[in-house]
């Protein structure tokens, strides 16, 4: 029996050494809340040390460890006290680390252990705008086009060779026009955000907008006990006029609470303007629009977060903002006959008294729901869009000699309201299992717009109503979707993929003109990752995602905006979304070189076209459906480092694209196009209190959609010093130092050659002094809200 038993013990202690076992953990901080990215690393007797990081929910998961053996496990994160453990395995174990945020955050530890200032992961390439020179006192509107691999042209954003991206800030998409949102992102000191998120392939449960992935910009948020707080007053030159802009904002953490506010006033007065260009077979006409306007903003946020318990945390905030951007266009119209002679020359002069009020609030809620990691999370949003408008035109034909044509004179005066309110609520649930870390939600949102455009025929003091010019448009639109995603970790491999179903149901009518259009239609949007991680410095990655571009409320309205006595802008109510499948194969090396090749594929794509015809001057611009477009190209990135005091990112992108108009009268164009970037930050003292930086980057000629585009590029200059222990920073910067950023597009419709070009008035010379007070800064938390998608629609 003895022996029996002694063999029996053999058995199990045989068994129990060689069995393959698991530790799962999750990290969070004392605020129950997840600490994203922590370093985990583990050693055992006879081994090398192994290194994992903690995924975006704390999470980790250690495969194949020998039962009965010891581990050493060490985790630390960026601001945190590390944590040792000693385990002997017997069986799978899972394990709950709470880290204890370090009482006192010195700046040389901050600097020195701060995350690299470019990380690219397999969905994503994360920028780490924290005390970055190049960006310090800028607003964020002007950091998002000297980011890495971002291009800011006119008020959009694009990834070079791989098309426009939406915005989100805090992962709640920003649904305002682009005139608006370009307002709202300089209102938003890049100080005040800790990082901005490059997301390529999005997985199923963000929404599905934005052609070559999303943009999400993560503000700080502090999470250390007592307040903290920053005063940033600045000065600013755009062209020859001065204009200043003022932001403070606090924060206070009691444990329990964490309460934040901020407060931006921005005022300045700037140029802008276009030429637009008509050939014809016997003659053209060349149109230049210079815009003077003055820009008075203000913007005022708050929140606060309670933690219910160790487990569950509830907030709300609130945003309130007022934009006035008033001056008048003067636009010159010069006609040409085939001899290239001066025919006549077609003045306008229009006056424009806007203003635009938006209010938004938001309420969340979430919870862990057990110590394996499941989580669900709750949302809800409301946000409220009020603009009026008001302008004078008047329009005057003059001979080449300066003569007044007197029955040429016709004169205008419209006022315009739009309102918009958009309601929005989302569920999301976070549900690990042992064969797969499973997540599935859902999203409703309402929809409801309202426009009113009265034009008026002016004689004398008389005001003439002008049925056909106006126009009042009501829409709605209501979206429910589901998706559900899947991660799975096998060894050094990684598998993602997911499913997200939208169905969508419109409705615009015209009073003015008692038309209507209704649309009903489902779509689904797919999205799979698979990762590889060779070895340390060897990483590789294969995405497919699908996307949807959304038209603008403006864009579907249709309405006629009157640009000359002979060209006018009108919306289409008849416009659909247009869909992009985007293809990607990357390799990472010591996250130095980012090696790719990818493909993007446009379907239904839309854009503005000008429409003119051979017999006669007057030409309408409108928005519609009429290109297909494919490009493929590979990128190349190399990060160095090597040298204490100069960090750089270097960036190429060489593509190729064929965009097909489906429109008999609009041509189509194919052919190569490049972007080259270099951005540079220099450390002029040991300290690296003093830096300065430099970035460059230069756009060759490309075809996008049906345009062919001219070559330009950009210069910018930066110097920050840090002062009074990093209390104080002093900083300057010029923004498109030789004023050669404006771009410039050729399309061929009708037969007849268009050229666009925007005016190079983007030169901006700007000083800015931040005092922060109380605690220091600590990393950004990050939480979704609920109306992601509509907001950049606006």
């Amino acid at each position: 029996m003895r022996k029996i038993i002694v063999l029996l013990s053999v058995v199990l202690l045989n068994t129990v050494c060689f069995a393959q076992l698991t530790i799962r953990g999750t990290i969070h901080d004392e605020a129950a809340q997840p600490v994203a990215g922590a370093t985990i690393e583990f050693y055992s007797s006879g081994q090398a040390a192994k290194s994992f990081g903690a995924d975006a929910s704390g999470n980790f998961k250690i495969d194949a460890l020998r039962g009965g053996e010891k581990y050493l496990l060490q985790i630390s994160a960026v601001s945190y006290e590390d944590k040792i453990l000693s385990l002997q395995l017997q069986n799978d174990t899972l394990l709950q680390i709470v880290l204890v945020q370090k009482s006192t955050v010195l700046k040389d530890v901050v600097v020195t252990g701060k995350a690299r200032l470019i990380e690219v992961k397999p969905d994503k390439t994360v920028v780490n705008l924290a005390e970055n020179p190049a960006v310090v006192g800028n607003s964020i509107a002007e950091t998002l086009g000297k980011i890495p691999g971002l291009q800011m042209n006119g008020d959009r954003v694009s990834i070079p060779g791989k098309g426009e991206v939406q915005l989100m800030q805090d992962g709640r998409l920003l649904q305002l026009s682009q005139k608006d949102l370009l307002n709202y992102l300089r209102s938003i000191p890049a100080g005040n955000v800790s990082k901005v998120e490059i997301i390529t392939n999005p997985s199923a449960a963000y929404d599905a907008s934005g052609n070559a992935g999303l943009i999400n910009i993560v503000t700080k948020r502090n999470k250390q006990q007592g307040y903290s707080g920053s005063i940033q007053a600045g000065f600013k030159q755009w062209q020859q006029y001065p204009g200043m802009d003022m932001t403070g904002n606090v924060n206070y953490n009691s444990g329990k609470w964490n309460l934040y506010a901020n407060a931006n006033i921005y005022r300045t007065r700037h140029k802008y303007g276009f030429r637009w260009e008509e050939y014809y077979p016997d003659r053209s006409w060349i149109m230049s629009d210079t815009g003077d306007y003055k820009w008075q903003n203000i913007i005022v946020n708050a929140g606060a977060d309670y933690q219910l318990s160790k487990r569950s945390v509830l907030g709300f905030n609130a945003g309130f903002s007022r934009y006035f951007e008033g001056g008048a266009d003067y636009v010159r119209n010069h006609f040409y006959n085939g001899r290239g002679q001066a025919d006549s020359v077609l003045t306008t002069y229009a006056t424009y008294v806007p203003l635009a009020k938006t209010q938004s609030y938001n309420l969340y809620y979430k919870t862990r729901l057990d110590t394996t990691g499941k989580t669900l999370s709750l949302d809800g949003s409301f946000l409220t869009f009020y603009r009026t408008d008001e302008s004078d035109v008047t329009a005057k034909t003059f001979t080449p000699e300066g003569g007044l044509i007197a029955p040429s004179t016709a004169r205008f005066y419209n006022n315009t309201l739009q309102n918009i309110n958009i309601y929005a609520l989302k569920a999301d649930m976070e549900f690990p299992t042992s064969v797969a870390k499973l997540q599935w939600g859902g999203k409703v949102n309402f929809i409801e717009t309202y426009n009113n455009m009265r034009y008026y025929r002016l004689a004398g003091s008389d005001k003439n109503y002008d049925g056909q010019l106006s126009n009042e448009y009501k829409y709605t639109e209501n979206t429910q979707a589901l998706y559900l995603n899947g991660s799975r970790e096998a060894g050094n491999w990684s598998f993602l993929a997911g499913l997200r179903g939208e169905i969508t149901q419109t409705n615009g009518y015209s009073y003015t003109r008692q038309q209507g259009n209704k649309n009903n239609y489902v779509k689904l949007f797919p999205n799979a990752l698979i990762s590889l991680k060779k070895d340390d410095d060897n990483s590789f990655a294969l995405s497919y995602n699908k996307r949807v571009r959304r038209p603008t409320f403006w864009n579907l309205n249709p309405y006629i905006s009157i640009l000359t006595a002979y060209s006018y802008y009108e919306g289409n109510p008849f416009l659909q979304p247009e869909y992009n499948s985007n293809f990607q194969l990357q390799h990472n090396y010591k996250n130095k070189f980012t090696s790719a090749f990818f493909v993007a594929l446009t379907n239904n794509g839309f854009d503005d076209i000008t429409i003119a015809h051979v017999d006669t001057n007057f030409v309408m611009r409108t928005p519609k459906n009429f290109v297909n477009s494919t490009r493929f190209g590979v990128s190349e990135t190399y990060n160095f480092s090597a040298i204490p005091w100069w960090e750089s990112n270097n960036l190429l992108n060489i593509y190729y694209t064929n965009g097909q108009s489906k429109l008999d009268y609009v041509e189509g164009r194919k052919g190569w196009g490049a972007y080259v970037s270099s951005n540079n930050n220099f450390y002029l003292n040991s300290g690296k209190t003093l830096s300065a930086a430099l970035n460059f980057w230069y756009q060759f000629r490309e075809v996008t959609l049906v345009n062919q585009s001219d070559a330009y590029y950009n210069v910018d200059l930066g110097l920050n010093a840090q002062l009074l222990k990093d209390k104080l920073s002093l900083n300057a910067n010029l923004q498109d130092v030789f004023a050669s950023s404006g771009a410039s597009y050729t399309t061929v419709v009708n037969g007849i050659r268009q050229k666009y070009a925007v005016l190079q008035l983007n030169r901006i010379f700007s000083v800015t002094l931040i005092f922060k007070f109380g605690k220091k800064d600590v990393p950004a938390t990050e939480r979704t809200n609920s109306n992601q998608e509509e907001r950049e629609r606006m």
